[in-house]
């Protein structure tokens, strides 16, 4: 019908733009592309034309197409909410936590009631560790939404202790008893209580092959349970208490430096290894180039930064004498990056160095990655681990090798 009616008239926008939304919803993204492009061609200033077109683009993994178009749209009407909204969420995936801020705020100062972009703002206030701030604008999405369980699950990150944090997943299995994670994590809490009974009876279930189940299980099968935390700072900190905090420290994947700016306030002095262009290749869902600061790289005092492949970099640095770590943060995410990291930096480490890991549990394949790459380097080296601390939310987990 859509087909027919430009046949008609070719330059009669609607139809257009709503089979460009459709072709969008039948993923066929480049026929989509084509009908928002036509429409701006006939109407510059066709504010949903380029919005939706910036989408294609995000898609598409073209970030810096999707955001002019955003900005575009932004510029054509400054209220435009979507565009605000999508224009931040673009910022958050690529790490550029300030502009995406501004533009949640832009967002719910133009509508008060937008509880995504309430959600967004209390999770990029989470990424820029503020969670007293966070907590803030979880409950106001709540307030508005009292069953929106993306902004309660959300909101576990600003949970003090397990307690609490149970109340946050008993909240969201009452609104919605189909949300699987969410009882999975009432069964880890409890067993962490002592009461082992309903993650067992998960286990038992079809649900036992969920990535959290999966998770808490290689927890529970732990000589002794690790401390649990719900947010990073929190574990960043609990961890930092155990290092020696006269030696530097070491970061594999330093993105945006914000882990790495935290961490320099204690150690003063550390050394940061990445390609700043993103991943060096795709990981599981993830394509090539993901993770991108596109080059910047963080001036922070302290700071020393290694930049390239870590197959090309790391053995040259670690030919040299280097001190012995505090602590290494391992945020390669790829199972072959942490491998080349941990090979490379076994000789600055000793029993009193803190392994932490960033994307070791929680995820889909999670045992494709730094799990892998960790229990490889250990068989090789002849090392076994301690776990001392885990975080299944933000997926982190903390080691001590042993010789």
């Amino acid at each position: 019908c859509y087909e027919k009616a430009i046949t008609i008239d070719p330059n009669y926008i609607s139809p257009h733009i709503n089979l460009g939304i459709i072709f969008q919803e039948l993923a066929e993204d480049d026929k989509a592309k084509d009908c928002y492009e036509k429409v701006i061609i006939i109407e510059p200033n066709y504010t949903i034309a380029h919005n939706n077109l910036g989408n294609i683009f995000k898609k598409l993994g073209e970030h810096k197409k999707a955001i002019s178009c955003f900005e575009k749209a932004i510029e054509i009407n400054p209220d435009f909410t979507e565009a605000n909204y999508n224009l931040g969420v673009i910022f958050h995936e690529l790490g550029k936590y300030e502009k995406a801020k501004n533009c949640y705020e832009k967002t719910i100062k133009i509508d008060p009631k937008n509880t995504r972009g309430l959600n967004n703002l209390g999770h990029v206030y989470h990424e820029l560790n503020e969670d007293y701030k966070s907590r803030d604008y979880f409950k106001k999405a709540i307030e508005i939404n009292p069953d929106f369980t993306g902004a309660h699950w959300n909101s576990q990150g600003c949970a003090t202790g397990i307690d609490e944090a149970l109340i946050i997943f008993k909240k969201i299995n009452k609104i919605d008893n189909t949300y699987i994670n969410a009882k999975i994590m009432i069964g880890a809490l409890q067993g962490y209580k002592g009461n082992f009974d309903e993650f067992n009876s998960i286990l038992a279930s079809p649900h036992s092959q969920n990535p959290y189940a999966r998770s808490v299980k290689w927890v529970f099968s732990l000589p002794k349970l690790p401390k649990l935390f719900f947010n990073r700072i929190d574990f960043f900190d609990a961890v930092i208490e155990l290092t020696e905090k006269r030696r530097p420290f070491y970061e594999f994947g330093v993105w945006n430096g914000i882990s790495f700016k935290h961490l320099i306030k204690t150690f003063k002095k550390g050394y940061g290894f990445d390609t700043f262009t993103g991943i060096p290749e795709a990981w599981h869902n993830e394509p090539k180039g993901n993770y991108s600061s596109f080059g910047a790289i963080p001036k922070i005092e302290g700071g020393k930064f290694i930049v390239g492949k870590f197959e090309d970099t790391l053995e040259d640095f670690f030919s040299e004498k280097r001190p012995i770590a505090s602590l290494i943060n391992f945020d390669a995410d790829l199972y072959s990056s942490t491998l080349c990291a941990l090979n490379n930096s076994d000789k600055v480490i000793d029993e009193k160095t803190i392994l932490v890991f960033d994307e070791f549990i929680s995820n889909d394949k999670w045992e494709e990655d730094e799990y892998k790459a960790l229990n490889e380097f250990c068989s090789n080296f002849g090392y076994s681990y301690e776990v001392i601390a885990v975080s299944f939310f933000t997926k982190q987990v903390a080691v001590k090798l042993k010789r």
